[in-house]
């Protein structure tokens, strides 16, 4: 399948790029092959129903290649996001790390990834997370959804329902606990009430 996400994806670069449908040989160009083997790849797109291909004149992708295409594309936004941005990888690394990475993740993980970087990410166009770092905690309670696993052995871990006491100050089991501001930033919370 990685194959055919690669064709779909880049099918769907060229026509926002060129606003036309799709040539064999943009399609040798960007991916680097043989024209030869972009039409045995454009047949059977075709028979699958991800995009209407005629030969000697091009392809455009169906809905379904489309929202295929769409999807990866977004993971790898999600992805290169992560590395960069929350692990400090460098931009190259990030982007070698997400190409190889969004073709074998499915929603699950991308939606703890995007719980993750929820609070930074303008990727999507409506998010469904409302979270923050524990580190822009306003005193209340709280459920952890992510953090790192250091933190377990002192009752944080994801699921588990906590008190923000103060800046960096937490109440967890009745039991008060102080953390760095650098271990707070990681550890991903939802406000749950007030009191």
């Amino acid at each position: 399948m990685e194959r055919i996400e690669e064709y779909l994806e880049a099918m769907l670069d060229i026509q926002k790029e060129k606003g036309r449908v799709v040539k064999t040989s943009d399609l040798a160009k960007k991916l680097n092959v043989k024209p030869s083997s972009v039409t045995e790849m454009l047949l059977k797109l075709s028979k699958r129903g991800y995009i209407e291909y005629q030969p000697y004149h091009g392809a455009v992708l169906t809905e379904k290649g489309r929202k295929v295409a769409e999807r990866i594309k977004r993971y790898h936004r999600i992805f290169e996001m992560f590395f960069r941005d929350f692990l400090g990888i460098d931009e190259e690394e990030s982007h070698r790390l997400s190409c190889e990475l969004e073709h074998h993740v499915n929603d699950e993980i991308v939606r703890k990834v995007c719980m993750i970087i929820a609070s930074e990410c303008k990727i999507c166009e409506k998010c469904d997370f409302k979270v923050i770092s524990l580190v822009e905690a306003e005193p209340g309670y709280y459920e952890v959804l992510a953090c790192p696993s250091a933190v377990k052995m002192v009752g944080i871990k994801p699921d588990v329902k906590l008190k923000v006491v103060d800046r960096c100050v937490v109440e967890v089991d009745g039991e008060e606990i102080s953390l760095s501001k650098s271990v707070a930033e990681k550890i991903i919370v939802r406000r749950i009430s007030q009191e």
